[in-house]
């Protein structure tokens, strides 16, 4: 923490080193976002009113593992939706990118990340035994790995191949139209409509 930090009040230097923990934001990032809502009170109260509600209200899905601030989440309360197809992506971003082709109608199923021992994070620290399971208890017929091509990406969906090929499910990949090292919720809406309609099976 810079000096000059160091001569805020505390309430300030809290503040600024928690903003600092958001992704994408250093701490200078951090310190001109708190100084800028400091500087507008009224948004700011508005803001904590959110932040507060978010806190009292959200959390996951039982089933699926995307946010929600009901029992089920809205896309698992849809008894319109596909029952059969499930899209496993890694993060609630992936969801929302998804849902704005209108090219998919089934289930989803977040990992809450992506296979990176070298970060610890293991198989048993993802949501793939929970996946298994709802494989297994509700017959679902296809599989749709929607994660990003990355290195982990790539290890993921080769961990779950091995994993689910003696299940009687079809499991398929989003199409080679994303590039390597693209992340599914930066990737456009044409690009991911296509990958999805060309998806390819395992």
């Amino acid at each position: 923490m810079s000096n000059r930090v160091k001569q805020l009040p505390d309430f300030i230097q809290k503040l600024i080193a928690e903003f600092d923990k958001l992704p994408s934001v250093g701490p200078k990032s951090a310190a001109k976002l708190v100084f800028n809502l400091l500087h507008r009170k009224e948004d700011l109260k508005i803001l904590a009113n959110h932040l507060n509600e978010a806190y009292n209200h959200v959390h996951s899905c039982p089933q699926c593992f995307n946010l929600t601030d009901k029992g089920l989440c809205r896309i698992c309360s849809d008894p319109n939706r596909n029952k059969k197809i499930i899209c496993v992506v890694s993060q609630n971003q992936d969801v929302e990118a998804i849902e704005k082709t209108n090219q998919f109608n089934g289930y989803y199923h977040l990992l809450n990340g992506l296979l990176n021992p070298l970060e610890g994070t293991t198989p048993d620290k993802l949501k793939i035994k929970e996946l298994v399971q709802r494989i297994e208890e509700n017959g679902i017929k296809e599989i749709i790995l929607a994660l990003d091509q990355s290195m982990e990406g790539e290890a993921t969906v080769l961990y779950l191949k091995k994993l689910l090929r003696n299940y009687p499910v079809e499991i398929s990949q989003l199409a080679r139209g994303i590039p390597m090292g693209a992340n599914i919720e930066y990737t456009d809406e044409a690009t991911l409509s296509s990958a999805l309609e060309n998806r390819k099976k395992l």
